[in-house]
């Protein structure tokens, strides 16, 4: 009995031995859940004294949960419900992702694929290349964490590890992440990319670097196929010789158009100049910007810094030396020793030229000047003198006790030297009212005289002398006999109170740092990227 039970199982396992050299039917392995099934092979063999691995060769093709496999050769655990592959390795899902490499492990119960050398994953017109990859075939999500690159159009991301969603069309990009695009360059510690829409966004220390330009921020996210962008967080643009700041900004590379949001700085570093502000607009090509939203105009003078407050402020960068500011509105100046409003402001830098337009009032030190029109030379290092024209009033105050020196004409020019006034020049119609002093510096008496043209001389913020064309005499009342109260000329006003007596003053709002501005002497070649530690 026992030798005939034996004889038929020994028969049972030849002939299962002999049929599995020959190309076999698909057959499937019956587990609980969902096993994965054999649904081609040239041959199959087993031998449980060698491995508990069914050994398939030819043209392999396994299907599992919606998506097949397919080899050259396979070893299938049917207990474990496992695969190992290797030559040829194809594994598609629906009729969009295809997986390649030369090697492969596979579980069944997780879904999990792990591919090894020359592995690609394609979908449409994204390819993702790398030596080492994971694959949730479940869920359609490839990873790799040896490094890999990704092709989509024109743009070529690389990073060390990343991550590709299937169901969103989404990557992610995690430590020494680069996109290259022919016309630029991005860098990025943390990136999302979604192949559909083209557009990546940042989520760490990032810059784009381009022919013209770069681009820095924390966060943001850049539409690589309309040139459309928006970035946050410590956001600059950087151009030949301006910065564009701002708690926002968005950029139109296509338009070379940009805006920025809150806390904005224009930053000139060729003019040493900075334009503050909540909103503005830039055209990169022109390098031209409006600045709104109490915008303020900073320019460095030597130790001191010229202030410049508007409604609106115009900045365009015609070349390297040749820029100009337009002011409009409620135009406030104030500098450490001029201030100044008006209605509209023009600085050109070529010929150092600050004109201030439609009644304008001008302060320095105990003066004060009034006339239709103003015009402010300023040179590298400090003002160098300034030009009034229709009705011209000048003021300076000779005490405290309501004395002024006063100067009327059609116009007046001054000139300044060590940032006080040396000669002033008036003339149409000039007359002057002012108080001559003994060598004590008291009031001797009260002069009033008039000409076609006065010259005054200065030392010391005091009247030295004085020549009139065509000559006059004058007349000095003694100061026993002066009225001070009414020794005024015709269209007098003492508006001193309201020079702007601060740059914080200029929109009341404390919008400029505490510290004195201080401005790049060069344009960095690239700002650094901060790297996360790798975990």
């Amino acid at each position: 009995m026992f030798k005939a039970k034996f004889y038929i199982v020994f028969v049972m396992v030849f002939l299962f031995k002999g049929n599995a050299q020959n190309t076999v039917n698909p057959k499937t392995v019956k587990k609980e859940g969902k096993v994965i099934e054999v649904k081609h092979a040239a041959s199959l063999t087993y031998d449980r004294s060698k491995s508990d691995a069914r050994f398939l060769t030819g043209n392999v093709i396994f299907e599992h949960d919606g998506a097949l496999l397919n080899c050259d050769t396979a070893l299938l655990y049917e207990g474990e419900n496992k695969l190992e592959a290797s030559g040829h390795i194809l594994i598609t899902k629906g009729d969009s992702i295809r997986v390649t490499g030369e090697k492969l492990f596979y579980s069944g119960a997780t879904k999990m694929a792990t591919l090894e050398r020359n592995v690609r994953c394609v979908e449409k017109d994204m390819i993702l290349t790398t030596n080492l990859l994971t694959f949730d075939v479940g869920n359609s999500i490839a990873n790799y964490y040896e490094g890999g690159t990704i092709v989509n159009k024109d743009n070529t991301l690389t990073s060390k590890n990343g991550h590709y969603y299937s169901a969103t069309k989404e990557l992610a990009f995690h430590y020494d992440v680069e996109l290259v695009n022919p016309d630029y360059k991005m860098k990025s510690d943390t990136l999302r990319y979604n192949t559909v829409s083209k557009t990546a966004y940042f989520l760490g220390p990032s810059i784009i670097i381009s022919k013209d330009d770069y681009i820095y921020c924390e966060n943001g996210w850049y539409d690589t196929e309309n040139e459309k962008s928006q970035f946050s967080r410590n956001a600059v643009l950087v151009t030949k010789n301006q910065k564009l700041r701002g708690d926002s900004l968005l950029y139109d590379r296509n338009l070379k158009m940009g805006r920025a949001f809150n806390n904005i700085q224009l930053i000139d570093t060729s003019q040493k100049s900075i334009i503050y502000g909540n909103y503005a607009i830039y055209y990169q090509e022109k390098s031209e910007a409006t600045i709104t939203d109490k915008p303020i105009y900073a320019r460095m003078i030597e130790k001191d810094t010229l202030f410049i407050a508007a409604d609106t402020l115009y900045h365009r960068d015609l070349d390297s030396v040749d820029n100009f500011l337009n002011a409009y509105h409620h135009v406030r100046l104030y500098k450490k020793d001029i201030q100044a409003l008006c209605d509209s402001a023009v600085l050109n830098t070529k010929d150092s030229l600050l004109q201030l337009i439609r009644e304008p009032l001008l302060w320095a030190e105990k003066s004060q000047a009034k006339a239709k029109f103003m015009h402010i030379f300023i040179g590298k290092n400090s003002v160098k003198g300034f030009k009034m024209d229709g009705n011209s009033f000048l003021i300076q105050q000779s005490d405290s006790l309501g004395k002024y020196n006063q100067l009327l004409g059609k116009s007046i020019e001054g000139f300044i030297a060590d940032d006080t006034i040396r000669k002033i020049i008036v003339k149409g119609n000039a007359e002057i009212l002012y108080y001559p002093l003994n060598d004590k510096k008291k009031p001797i008496g009260l002069n009033k005289t008039s000409s076609s043209e006065i010259t005054l001389w200065f030392q010391k913020g005091e009247i030295e002398r004085a020549s009139f064309k065509p000559k006059s005499e004058g007349k000095i009342d003694p100061i026993k006999d002066v009225d001070v109260q009414n020794a005024q000329l015709k269209g007098f006003t003492w508006l001193y109170e309201k020079r702007p007596k601060g740059r914080f003053d200029l929109h009341l709002q404390k919008s400029i740092p505490e510290k004195e501005i201080k401005l790049d002497e060069k344009k960095p070649e690239v700002m650094p990227v901060k790297k996360k530690k790798k975990k």
